[in-house]
């Protein structure tokens, strides 16, 4: 499993008078939620949802006036959403064959329930598509509203739109037709200010618009749900006077992860507690940058270790190695869970 450099070191933080930290963020691969079959191989996306009614969901709350509800188009919503997740499947390559049922079939007529497809219609269309997994969406649904407010230190006004969605997903498998359910959810926000109240309930997106981009948000949160995803973490180095520590930096600030490494392995055959510690800390984190988490687990165990037998242990310091402690054992299970998800043995 590869952990890749996001960006060079760009940051420094002030510990002491003699020992700096300096960061830099890595990419790293986060488990999905939902883990497919590893044996599934062909996907089929559909739409399964009933049109939100356009007089449910929506409400107005302004300045000097009631709260009333309000009526916008909704009906688009479902297709917004599964188009993007069909394009994200399509782009990531997770499964061998995607393809998608963008119009509903939900015949039904309910909206307020939400049930995942009929049997019957599952198996005709595994059939006809040749699925052997069935993503379903079978409801979204979006409360918003539109407010302002009235600052009176600043003297403008504050105008927001905030839509909160809920969909509810499900994973149906051809060779038993039993469906595992799953729901989300995701908040959205548009604001503007002005000295005028006018412009800055004008200066938000029409609502409609605003919330198929919100329904396209939704279809790209939800991938993070669905397949292992990229995040961005960041990482602290120990920057001291040391000779080694700062020779071994001088590699890090060209990503010579292996250069560093050597160099302050050599560095801890003769430096003091204190810096043994800082160099075994620094160590593990090149180590997982490198991709490799069993050795960063093991300088960092190392590093703790001789923290805590100096006389006197400088707690932000120690307090740091044990945080990254946590950070590498909770990677070393997202790590099992990711290769289980993507069929790794």
């Amino acid at each position: 499993m590869k952990t890749r450099l996001f960006i060079p070191l760009i940051g420094l933080l002030l510990f002491s008078s003699c020992t700096t930290m300096m960061y830099t963020s890595i990419d790293v691969l986060r488990p999905a939620k939902v883990s497919f079959d590893k044996n599934a191989s062909n996907l089929l996306i559909v739409n399964n949802t009933v049109v939100q009614p356009n007089n449910i969901g929506h409400r107005n709350e302004l300045i000097n006036e009631k709260p009333k509800n309000v009526s916008v188009r909704t009906d688009s919503l479902a297709i917004f959403c599964v188009s993007v997740v069909n394009e994200e499947f399509l782009k990531n390559d997770f499964f061998p064959t995607t393809q998608l049922v963008l119009n509903s079939i939900n015949k039904s007529g309910n909206f307020l329930i939400s049930n995942t497809p009929q049997i019957d219609t599952l198996k005709v269309l595994s059939a006809q598509y040749g699925a052997d997994v069935v993503l379903s969406l079978d409801k979204i649904k979006v409360t918003d509203r539109i407010a302002d407010y009235y600052n009176e230190e600043s003297n403008y006004f504050y105008a927001m739109l905030e839509a909160n969605f809920e969909s509810t997903w499900s994973v149906t498998y051809s060779k038993n037709f039993k469906s595992e359910t799953y729901s989300f959810k995701d908040t959205i926000y548009w604001d503007a200010e002005s000295y005028q109240r006018k412009k800055a309930l004008a200066s938000l997106p029409d609502r409609y618009n605003a919330l198929i981009d919100g329904a396209l948000y939704v279809g790209q949160h939800v991938m993070k749900k669905l397949v292992p995803w990229w995040d961005k973490e960041d990482r602290y180095f120990f920057v001291t006077n040391n000779k080694s520590i700062k020779h071994g930096m001088d590699s890090v600030f060209v990503k010579n992860w292996s250069d560093a490494i050597k160099i302050w392995e050599k560095g801890v055959e003769s430096a003091s507690i204190a810096t043994k510690a800082k160099l075994l800390h620094n160590i593990s984190i090149a180590y997982e940058i490198e991709g490799d988490i069993k050795n960063a687990t093991r300088y960092n165990k190392k590093s703790i270790e001789v923290f805590e037998s100096t006389p006197i242990v400088n707690f932000e310091h120690y307090f740091t190695v044990n945080q990254y402690s946590i950070q590498l054992k909770n990677r070393s299970k997202e790590i099992e869970e990711i290769n289980k998800q993507l069929g790794v043995k």
